[in-house]
């Protein structure tokens, strides 16, 4: 039988926009390449409306809606408790974070029931620790060959850097309960894996973010900054680490951008729910919201900005400035993993505004520097983090070693 993949994942797999959602479409894109993909869709952390991009790599995709109607919850809640493993599995792990609870592992059956006996012994691979639960019931119901998980990021690390402890404490209850289950579990963040793997005495591998490159017309170079003093941040902009980036950098950064440059301005790019509102009504701030191209607002800025001090994982959003041939300014949080040097691939602030301010300055007023980091930047990220230099790591990981190898891919850290 040819190999073939289960994806579970937690938004519509994409080649662009929200960062979770492109990692969910590089894992598509590798696999796609060598196996047969069915794309289960259980929208808990984006979008579920999938691109025509994505739908043309899968052999099915299946869009599940989550239990909202109570009788359907009980009527889960009832399976749970007649399952006498399951029942034993989960009582460990109470209370349950809260999208553990959205996504109870008894919607496996359905799940199975919709794929039908094709899918049966395929490799479920399913993404996030909250997927974990019923990634693994899936696994059983399927009689898969292989179960794998991908962590993407260290979310028990990070829920508890932003103080909600019980969440973080819930989810390391998931993992000693359920990680077991996995052949294999994976991670963006080399460090992050390494933690993880001590924390939880399952080994964690590292599998890096990756981008599409935009294909450059035949002998481009980089363009020339725009020279408007355009600052911009792209990101989600519903998600914690990136709202109290945003605050910041409107707040602290830009004032003392503007001391050195009045004429410099932020535009912030992404999905929000009307928190950030306030921010549009400081002078030089445009909040757009969500766009469906990216590359005007690349094209127009001068500097891309990630002042991140919250979050785990890697940052695709740096990856992708980068493959745009624009310069990223950025804490030490923001690139770690990405195997970025600073002063050669992106300049590194902390947390001083003032820090920041001269970062920027350094690249908006000397253009054979901006032009030097920027030409560093996109043969850095074309090398090592490209779709196609990280797929064969996905194939190896998710599929295996020996059907790597009868592929013929060269496995990459």
């Amino acid at each position: 039988m040819p190999e073939s993949v289960v994806l579970v994942v937690p938004v519509a797999p994409a080649d662009t926009g929200n960062g979770l959602a492109m990692r969910a479409g590089m894992l598509l894109e590798a696999l796609a390449e060598a196996c047969t993909v069915d794309v289960v869709v259980i929208p808990i952390s984006g979008p579920a409306s999938v691109s025509a991009w994505a739908r043309s790599m899968a052999r099915r995709v299946l869009v599940v809606d989550l239990p909202s109607d109570p009788d359907h919850g009980r009527a889960l809640t009832v399976a749970q408790l007649g399952d006498a493993t399951l029942r034993e599995r989960l009582a460990r792990c109470q209370p349950l974070p809260e999208r553990v609870r959205r996504v109870p592992p008894t919607l496996a059956d359905a799940i199975a029931a919709d794929l039908g006996a094709e899918a049966d012994g395929s490799t479920v691979l399913a993404m996030r620790e909250y997927l974990l639960p019923l990634g693994s019931w899936l696994a059983r119901r399927l009689r898969a060959a292989r179960f794998v998980i991908d962590l993407d990021d260290d979310a028990e690390a990070m829920l508890h850097h932003l103080g909600q402890v019980d969440e973080a404490e819930g989810y390391g209850r998931i993992a000693e309960a359920w990680l077991g289950d996995a052949d294999v579990a994976t991670a963006a963040s080399p460090d992050e894996a390494r933690t993880m793997s001590q924390r939880h005495g399952h080994h964690v591998d590292a599998l890096p973010n990756a981008i599409r490159v935009p294909r450059p017309s035949a002998g481009s170079s980089p363009s020339d900054r725009p020279g408007r003093g355009k600052l911009l941040f792209v990101g989600n902009l519903t998600y914690e680490p990136n709202i109290d980036a945003a605050i910041r950098l409107v707040d602290e950064i830009l004032p003392a951008v503007r001391r050195r440059r009045p004429t410099a301005t932020v535009t912030l790019v992404g999905r929000h729910d009307g928190r950030l509102d306030r921010l549009a009504d400081h002078e030089g701030v445009t909040l757009t919201g969500q766009v469906e191209d990216l590359v005007p607002q690349y094209a127009e800025a001068d500097v891309v900005v990630a002042p991140l001090h919250l979050g785990a994982g890697t940052r695709i959003k740096v990856l992708e400035a980068m493959a745009h041939q624009r310069p990223v300014v950025a804490t030490p949080l923001a690139v770690a993993g990405l195997g970025l040097a600073h002063g050669v691939d992106v300049l590194i602030a902390d947390d001083d505004p003032i820090a920041w301010a001269a970062a920027i300055a350094a690249l908006l007023d000397d253009d054979e520097r901006w032009r030097t980091v920027t030409t560093t930047a996109f043969a850095t990220v074309a090398r090592t983090h490209t779709v196609e230099a990280v797929a064969p790591r996905v194939r190896h990981l998710v599929l295996g070693p020996s059907v790597a190898r009868r592929r013929g891919d060269d496995e990459r850290e």
